[in-house]
């Protein structure tokens, strides 16, 4: 952090003593009394005049405070939020609870219909029959799963605003299902409708629905956040509707004298509490022990049998329906694993009822450390927040997408692109998106890479401080451009002195830029250590690199994507120290900056003694009489540098988002704006937002005309799209000719100038004039003049063509709107 006595230095003097008087400054009040009684330094003059913009106030003054920081506190906590409650929430049921719920679930499940018993819809669902192997599609218990047949409100169905349940209860379906179902005429008492929901067979219906419900690789392992997160067992630890948990093979007793680092058995259910599996060691990795499992290919922990599920299953299909209408019948089920809350949550979507999880889902994933499943899974998290439009979780997810996608565009290295195929750059393993979410992420990433692409042009630009209109270095500006002016010696010395401050003062940014932008981070940063830590509880050790590692390779563009350059670049140039560093320049940098200034300062009080005569020029008086402030050079760029080195910062950002600290999430209006509406965003569908935007009337003028056409100063003259005549279909249409078959111009010859002469070539039609006419044809003279006087008009024609074509200084351009200030409108 800055000390206010770094920013103390000694004053510069200058010769003109008069012009000192004018612009000299009054001291301010001090309520420090022993720095007013602090001597003032014998080397100062009793005038002195701030000619450079660099010495604050005299020693006797009380020393302003210093600006504000340009970077925040680093640690294993960098980024991290401070107000996340999800360490401190009790578990939601006791391990017993939880496992006492789920049988009871199972029973609910296998006697519906004793549940289900009320209602004017009777609902048919087929479960399959298996003749061998039937242990193999049984639950936890062993129970086989039977075809259900149960009640349900048929005005429930309805208030869900389900097109497909208004479908499914009207009079063309149900004449179909009683036929087919053989209940024409013989419906129960109190029934109405007849709903058969048992899913298609075949056909493209069915594949349709196995791709909806398959579930993801990332879903079907989110049971073991459990164990590298934190989250609540009762939320993700649930078991498959197919399970083998009692069945499979008892694990042997732990060997006392294992390696005691072998944290990767820690996954294993104890003993005693193999059939459940919520009784799991927490899996805590260090990267030294994840490279070590890479290195021998070995994963972080051991997936039981009973959680190694299929992506799609038909008695989970249908038992997915079976808990909609449980949920539509407002008798409500638990959602205690990702897999049935993805199930039923696409169930959902097929019916058009949606809207009926949306507070259930929401409060599954914000609910304590799940909040991880949107930095983990973020292509689910962004299906499931477009789907039931929960603004939290899709921006959340979106902004992640974007930043992981920047990266890998922003990367230049093609030989970077393989390793990378399945995973991000930072490890993670892809998910799948559909066209139209991927399609907002690559126009978003796109965005955020232009936008940070233009700070990397900006910021290494050598005028970087003449661009930023900094008072104290216009007067630098104006000083050196009044030297240049001076042709004597001592003026070239005193120029040249001024330029190397200058040059110096330069440097010392670019010089901090190169350090936390252009270089590979340092290996023992503990800021990085900590990030490696998070990674660990979503990156398999296969994936796994230290993120110094990965960074090494980064280009500017991909460094200015992560957040901790940003704030170790505000760290570099907080720790410059302006009474102790030392010039950054080759060739220099023995010099410190306080000898710069007074060498520029000696050398332009040397040339001001020896030409008197500049005195009376008003330009050279209005510079020498210009006032000094506070902190004038270094505080005017730490208020242009604070927001770039503390953009990293996230301001109101729920949920925290902490296991993805390391990416910039801070994304702009520009990139945000392909959210939809109720996101935040401004795509409300029509697909404007992805259009360029329409360039400002920079000339003020109005439009030229009716229709679309409208000229600004950005805008060419282009023909208008409303054509009013035939001669702006022609205005429209270029001709192009030379005198030669084969011109050197791509865009002009394409054939003979005599190609379009008229009469000349066509030898049949020529004679066909002359012919004799038929028996009916009294009037050939009459013809042949007719068609003489035609050829002679357009003869003419070319020939005034060809007569202002000469005119025009040979255009071989036969009309050309381009060649007109006026649009055609």
């Amino acid at each position: 952090m800055d000390v206010p006595n770094d920013w103390q230095i000694e004053q510069a003097h200058v010769a003109w003593d008069d012009l000192a008087d004018q612009s000299n400054h009054e001291p301010q009040h001090s309520t420090q009394t022993a720095q007013q009684s602090e001597p003032q330094p014998q080397s100062q003059s009793p005038h002195t005049h701030h000619l450079l913009g660099i010495a604050t106030h005299l020693a006797l003054e009380e020393p302003s405070p210093a600006p504000a920081p340009l970077s925040s506190w680093t640690g294993p906590s960098f980024n991290k939020g401070n107000s996340f409650y999800g360490d401190h929430l009790p578990k939601l049921l006791p391990i017993k609870d939880v496992e006492q719920t789920r049988l009871f679930e199972l029973y609910r499940l296998h006697m519906v219909s004793f549940e289900l018993n009320q209602g004017d819809t009777l609902v048919f669902i087929d479960y399959p029959v298996h003749h061998k192997g039937v242990l193999d599609y049984t639950d936890c218990n062993g129970i086989v799963y039977k075809s259900q047949k149960f009640k349900v409100h048929s005005s429930k169905l309805l208030e869900t605003g389900s097109p497909k349940f208004a479908e499914l209860l009207g009079p063309t379906y149900q004449f179909k299902i009683q036929r087919r179902r053989k209940m024409v005429n013989k419906l129960p008492d109190g029934i109405k409708y007849l709903l058969d929901l048992t899913p298609p067979s075949e056909g493209d219906e069915l594949v349709f629905q196995m791709t909806e419900l398959s579930l993801t690789p990332g879903i079907i392992k989110w049971w073991s956040s459990h164990i590298l997160n934190g989250v609540d067992p009762f939320l993700v630890c649930g078991h498959d509707d197919i399970c083998k948990c009692n069945r499979q093979p008892k694990r042997a007793e732990n060997n006392k004298d294992g390696d005691a680092n072998a944290e990767h058995d820690s996954a294993t259910p104890t003993e005693g509490n193999a059939n459940t599996g919520y009784r799991l060691k927490p899996l805590k990795l260090d990267p030294e022990r994840a490279l070590q499992l890479k290195a021998t290919n070995k994963n972080a922990y051991e997936t039981p049998l009973y959680r190694q599920i299929p992506d799609y299953c038909p008695i989970r299909h249908r038992n997915g329906i079976v808990r909609l209408l449980m949920l539509i019948e407002g008798k409500g089920c638990i959602l205690d694993s990702a897999p049935r809350l993805f199930t039923i949550l696409k169930l959902s979507c097929l019916f058009e009822c949606s809207s009926l999880l949306t507070d259930r889902v929401t409060q599954w994933i914000m609910h304590g450390q799940n909040t991880a499943f949107i930095e983990v899974l973020p292509e689910e998290a962004l299906q499931i927040g477009s789907l039931l439009k929960i603004p939290s979780v899709m921006d959340s997810a979106f902004r992640i997408l974007v930043n992981e996608l920047a990266l890998k565009l922003a990367d230049t290295n093609p030989a970077n692109n393989n390793p990378h195929s399945q995973t991000t750059i930072f490890g993670r393993r892809l998910g799948q998106l559909p066209d139209e979410l991927s399609n907002i992420v690559q126009h978003g990433a796109q965005a955020l890479v232009d936008r940070v692409s233009e700070i990397n042009k900006t910021y290494t630009n050598p005028d970087l401080f003449a661009s930023w209109d900094i008072d104290e270095w216009a007067k630098l500006q104006v000083t050196e451009q009044l030297l240049e002016q001076e042709n004597n010696p001592m003026s070239q010395i005193a120029l040249e002195k001024l330029r190397l401050l200058m040059s110096a003062l330069t440097r010392e940014f670019t010089h901090a830029w190169e350090e936390a932008i252009d270089s590979a981070p340092l290996d023992s940063h503990s800021t990085y250590n900590g990030i490696d830590r998070d990674r660990l509880t979503y990156v398999e050790p296969k994936d796994f690199d230290n993120m110094t590692c990965i960074m090494m390779f980064f280009n500017p563009i991909q460094m200015l994507l992560c957040a901790v350059p940003y704030n170790d670049l505000g760290v570099e140039l907080d720790n410059q120290r302006w009474n102790h560093s030392r010039c950054k320049l080759d060739g220099y940098k023995h010099k410190s900056y306080s000898g710069l200034v007074q060498e520029a300062t000696d050398a332009l009080d040397d040339f001001l003694a020896c030409t008197p005569g500049l005195s009376n020029n008003l330009l050279w008086s209005r510079i020498l009489a210009l006032g000094d402030r506070e902190f004038p050079e270094i505080a005017a760029v730490k208020d242009r540098l604070r927001p770039l080195t503390l953009s990293w910062r996230r301001e109101n950002f729920w949920p925290p988002l902490n296991l993805t600290r390391h990416l910039l999430l801070t994304l702009t209006e520009n990139e945000l704006k392909y959210l939809p509406l109720w996101c935040g965003g401004n795509d409300d569908g029509s697909g404007g937002v992805f259009g360029d935007a329409i360039p400002s009337a920079d000339l003020l003028v109005a439009p030229n005309g009716p229709g679309p056409s409208f000229h600004t100063g950005h805008t060419i003259s282009t023909p208008s799209s409303v054509c009013g005549s035939i001669i702006e279909d022609m205005d429209a249409l270029r001709v192009w000719g030379s005198t030669s078959a084969a011109s050197m111009t791509q865009d002009r010859r394409i054939a003979l100038e005599s190609s379009f002469t008229l009469g000349e070539s066509d030898v049949e039609f020529t004679d066909a004039r002359y012919a004799m006419p038929a028996d009916h044809q009294t009037m050939g003279e009459a013809v042949n003049m007719t068609v003489e006087t035609t050829d002679s008009e357009s003869a003419s024609a070319i020939e005034t063509s060809s007569s202002k074509r000469d005119d025009s200084d040979d255009d071989d351009c036969m009309w050309d709107s381009d060649d007109s200030d006026d649009t055609i409108a």
